[in-house]
């Protein structure tokens, strides 16, 4: 076999990762119902305010997504980056996959660390109570700035549109699980986060404590945190408050008040 093309198909591989995006997403938000960590109400009006953001990012999304797959594809005409080394077509998606999740660790950090960013990213930070429909909140112009970024860094590692929907497939329904309000045994969820990132892990990410919320900064595995030097776990999160200070309150919980926050005054 001469290529990923030839182990996947595009078309295919988009199907699974939309359609697993779907379905993991409605499995865990009926889970959460039955079994949540953390009991709360109105989670089908904080679902809506997520869900108004998500389909807003769609409007990135799409269009990036194709201008994304003519570009690598064009990119390898004259670059093939890790292609050169003429790796076999599996080991070479592994390399990749690696890679850009990597990537993802350090996007998110700089997210954190940078001021400009965390404008846009404290939005999804600001969110008072997390489940799967935390997964998907995010600014507008965090998701334009990402895939502004990504492009050229993809193009270099001559990674092609099917490696990108190969990790989408894995790291989606990872990052849904993490964000996810439900209840896993203490012991699952030690081994869970040796590979991934656990719910108890992510939620300590989403700490109103800065000390906290600047650690565990993995998407699909959790080694870059301990490789780093960022992974932080506490036994007990019942006393976990997430969120932001005064930026998690009601008023401030709607969709426009939202979008127009990062070009306020920051809180923190």
């Amino acid at each position: 076999m001469n290529s990923m093309k030839e182990l996947f198909s595009i078309p295919d591989l988009r199907i699974l990762s939309y359609g697993t995006a779907i379905s993991g997403g409605l499995l865990l938000w009926m889970l959460e119902g039955i079994k949540p960590s953390v009991y709360r109400e109105k989670r089908t009006l904080h679902a809506k305010i997520n869900l108004s953001l998500a389909g807003l990012n769609l409007l990135i999304l799409f269009p990036s997504g194709i201008l994304m797959a003519y570009m690598l594809e064009w990119s390898k005409q004259s670059w093939p980056g890790i292609g050169m080394l003429n790796l076999p077509p599996a080991f070479e998606a592994v390399v990749i996959i690696l890679l850009i999740d990597l990537w993802m660790y350090l996007w998110h950090r700089l997210n954190h660390e940078t001021a400009l960013l965390w404008r846009f990213h404290s939005v999804h930070h600001s969110d008072p109570t997390i489940d799967v429909t935390s997964s998907w909140r995010f600014h507008a112009m965090e998701i334009f700035i990402s895939e502004l970024l990504r492009l050229p860094l993809f193009m270099l590692m001559g990674a092609g549109i099917e490696h990108l929907l190969l990790y989408s497939l894995l790291m989606t329904p990872v990052i849904e699980f993490h964000h996810s309000n439900i209840t896993i045994p203490p012991a699952l969820d030690r081994l869970v986060r040796l590979i991934i990132p656990s719910p108890m892990m992510h939620r300590l990410h989403h700490s109103r404590l800065r000390s906290e919320h600047d650690t565990n900064y993995g998407s699909l595995f959790s080694l870059w945190d301990r490789l780093f030097g960022t992974f932080l776990m506490r036994e007990h999160l019942d006393n976990l408050r997430t969120g932001l200070d005064r930026e998690s309150d009601e008023n401030r919980q709607q969709l426009f008040a939202l979008l127009r926050r990062p070009f306020r005054p920051q809180q923190t």
